[in-house]
């Protein structure tokens, strides 16, 4: 399964994408996507959008709905860093 890499506006790796899950650099899980690009943090709470370029960014103004809690995934192998 690849394994797709997030950066804060910085570029600093932040996150990392596995199946439709989102873990930290530790890979602790900290969240999920749903339909697509839709981020939640792991309680169900909306978090942002996952844009092409491996950024998440949100609309302040904008709320959502929470999504349903999936069930916590096991934790996964740390991917290699990415080079900047």
């Amino acid at each position: 399964m690849a394994v797709r890499y997030l950066f804060n506006s910085d570029g600093d790796y932040v996150a990392f994408v596995q199946g439709t899950n989102v873990f930290n650099p530790d890979a602790e899980w900290i969240g999920f996507l749903k339909d697509g690009n839709n981020f939640y943090y792991s309680d169900g709470k909306f978090g942002g959008y996952l844009l092409e370029d491996d950024r998440v960014v949100r609309n302040t103004t904008e709320r959502r709905p929470n999504a349903l809690k999936p069930v916590k995934p096991l934790r996964p192998l740390r991917p290699l860093r990415p080079l900047r």
